[in-house]
């Protein structure tokens, strides 16, 4: 009923939309020193004490942070949350001859430190069986010495103390996403060019779909779920049982659809802007309309991607953005519904929120408990939990914040690299009470 799903363009004229803008934003380029490539072992442990905090212009920090900077991060590109803290990587500078990565706690400790190949690496968040893990990128690339990379590899670690959990893992290109996705690349790695994908299971690193070895399609993954395309139909099965969990034939399209399965066509994406989603869209596009010379899909459903389960249909007018919150769990849409642009929030397989007061605002970024929406000029805050705006103005939005509520603006940079400053959350008299244990 469906067919093979066909390589889209970073346009997003097809199914597998922007892989290649994800790619290149992912890559980190720069000098290089070595062509060589050792298997990493546990980072080194490290316990720095955090820098002291540089300024912050209160005029500068959106709701709901407050801008009373409490340390400075030692990041020189933007940072993730994972666990209970932060992972991001530090240029080279007078006194660490490589670039490294740091596993940061949420009051600015320097946990652990691990060097790698600067001439192209990447990394991202993941969970295994509920335990945050961060998975780094390593190659051989030397490109001062016009050598492309001949072998890439992936390693998992505990953000916490750094120790290696699986890996190194030879993949055949860097991250491509949604997910544990890697993709052969054109040429070198630097190239934004995507090829054949490799998806590995994030409890063991094991590679659970290859592209190269099938004719399966990778298409997204996300914490252990795993969605494929192959024989017509697309599948997910957890990557740690290879147990199936669903596939395209227990999905119905949109009521208003011809309901003749043979007259639609199932198309997956667009991706999720964020590195991946505990939800996924995808478009049903009518066979007739393609004939009359429109193009795109007639509608798009969100669904659950461990169950299946649909928890939005929107109009097929307006490309969903699908971002997926830090918590792993939480996901935010926006898009159209019968004709009115609509931003909701979604978890597991329940509708947590939806607001329909969102004309013309674009979903921007969802960073710790806040949802950040744009129309160009304003940036709009909401609570992540109710929907409930918070504020409007001209912030950026803050990088990435760790589940106790500390996050990383960036401020003015004096030197090589971003500059990342921990500001807290404004907390409410109840929700402070909570945190102190007094309810």
């Amino acid at each position: 009923m469906f067919p093979r799903p066909e390589r889209g363009s970073p346009s997003g004229t097809g199914p597998i939309r922007g892989v290649a803008a994800v790619v290149a934003s992912l890559a980190l380029v720069s000098a290089c020193a070595s062509g060589e490539l050792e298997d990493p072992g546990d980072a080194e442990p490290r316990d720095d004490p955090p820098a002291s905090p540089a300024d912050v212009p209160a005029d500068a920090v959106p709701p709901p942070l407050d801008a009373d900077p409490l340390w400075t991060a030692p990041f020189s590109a933007d940072p993730k949350p994972v666990g209970e803290g932060f992972v991001g990587l530090a240029m080279p500078d007078d006194e660490h001859s490589d670039l490294r990565f740091l596993g940061v706690d949420a009051d600015g400790t320097t946990r652990w430190s691990t060097p790698r190949n600067p001439s192209c690496t990447a990394f991202t968040a993941t969970r295994a069986d509920g335990t945050a893990l961060v998975v780094l990128l390593d190659s051989d690339a030397a490109p001062e010495e016009g050598l492309a990379a001949t072998r890439v590899t992936a390693a998992a670690y505990d953000p916490v103390d750094g120790t290696k959990v699986w890996g190194p893992v030879d993949v055949p290109g860097t991250l491509a996403g949604p997910g544990l996705v890697f993709a052969e690349t054109g040429g070198s790695v630097m190239s934004d060019g995507a090829g054949p994908r490799v998806a590995l299971s994030a409890v063991d690193g094991r590679v659970v779909a290859d592209e190269r070895a099938s004719d399966t399609t990778v298409l997204h993954e996300h914490e252990g779920a795993l969605l494929t395309h192959a024989g017509g139909a697309y599948r997910v099965e957890d990557t740690a049982s290879d147990e199936e969990l669903w596939t395209s034939d227990d999905l119905a399209p949109p009521d208003d659809l011809d309901p003749d399965a043979d007259a639609v066509r199932l198309v997956y994406g667009p991706r999720p802007v964020s590195d991946s989603s505990a939800a996924v869209v995808f478009g049903w596009e009518v066979t007739e309309s393609d004939t009359d010379g429109e193009e795109g899909a007639d509608a798009y459903t969100v669904h659950d991607l461990r169950t299946g389960t649909r928890l939005a249909t929107l109009d097929g007018d307006h490309e969903p953005r699908l971002h997926g919150a830090p918590n792993g769990t939480t996901t935010v849409v926006s898009g159209t519904r019968d004709g009115t642009d609509v931003v909701l929030a979604v978890a597991g397989t329940d509708l947590v929120w939806d607001t329909e007061d969102t004309a013309s605002l674009r979903l921007d970024q969802v960073t710790g408990e806040a949802v950040y929406l744009s129309d160009g000029a304003t940036r709009h805050v909401l609570d992540l939990a109710t929907g409930e705006e918070l504020g409007s103005g001209d912030w950026a939005a803050p990088t990435a914040a760790a589940p106790d509520g500390t996050a990383l603006v960036r401020v003015d940079s004096d030197g090589e690299g971003d500059r990342f400053v921990a500001v807290p959350t404004r907390l409410d008299d109840d929700t402070a009470d909570a945190a102190e244990g007094d309810v």
